[in-house]
């Protein structure tokens, strides 16, 4: 693979309303979903960018306290506020969008997804393909999460509504798509309720 710049978009920033609890700060083996996410992403991607918006401050302590203790990665990691979160996650990636116009490819991340195994990024990152635009992950016949899109893409998104979907624009008939078959059954599973979570601890 020529020489690209791989940047990650981690989304922070909703009200885990279905959780009954914050999901960005609910702890694996006493570690955080963001920061599990964001470790993972690290050793893949060049810059990361995290999205917050409900309880901000509350998320950048973590995400400090991680920078502290990780001096190395201080250039790398980025927060930056969404002050429209209120008007749903779309907002919140033209934010991030905003901030990685230099990416070549983004590998964008929902932060409820702490499960996927590190090799899966290995794996998933060596599917860039200069003919596509837009990369996806598929197991068992089933689109997941994440996934990774090209520079092309980004005008899309900072141009429509700040209430769209991504699932729109991966929809456009303009955007190539790639369809990654695995063996990773994780990007299926997000932890968004309760119940996800208390089977997540009990395996």
């Amino acid at each position: 693979m020529k020489n690209i710049t791989i940047d990650a978009l981690l989304i922070s920033a909703g009200y885990s309303g279905r959780m009954g609890d914050f999901k960005p700060l609910i702890k694996i083996n006493d570690k955080p979903f963001i920061i599990i996410i964001l470790e993972k992403l690290i050793s893949v991607c060049n810059n990361i960018v995290i999205v917050t918006g409900y309880r901000n401050d509350d998320v950048e302590v973590v995400i400090n306290d991680w920078i502290v203790k990780n001096p190395n990665y201080k250039e790398k990691v980025t927060s930056v506020y969404n002050e429209k979160y209120h008007e749903g996650m779309f907002s919140s990636i033209q934010k991030g969008i905003e901030k990685l116009t230099d990416s070549d490819w983004v590998l964008f991340h929902f932060v409820d997804q702490p499960t996927i195994p590190k090799e899966f990024y290995n794996e998933f990152i060596s599917q860039i393909d200069e003919n596509y635009d837009w990369i996806q992950p598929v197991y068992n016949l089933t689109q997941g999460h994440p996934v990774i899109f090209k520079k092309t893409v980004f005008a899309k998104v900072l141009s429509s509504p700040i209430n769209y979907k991504m699932k729109l624009i991966r929809e456009d008939e303009n955007v190539k798509k790639k369809y990654w078959v695995n063996n990773y059954p994780e990007i299926l599973h997000d932890i968004d309720t309760k119940d996800d979570y208390i089977n997540l601890v009990k395996v």
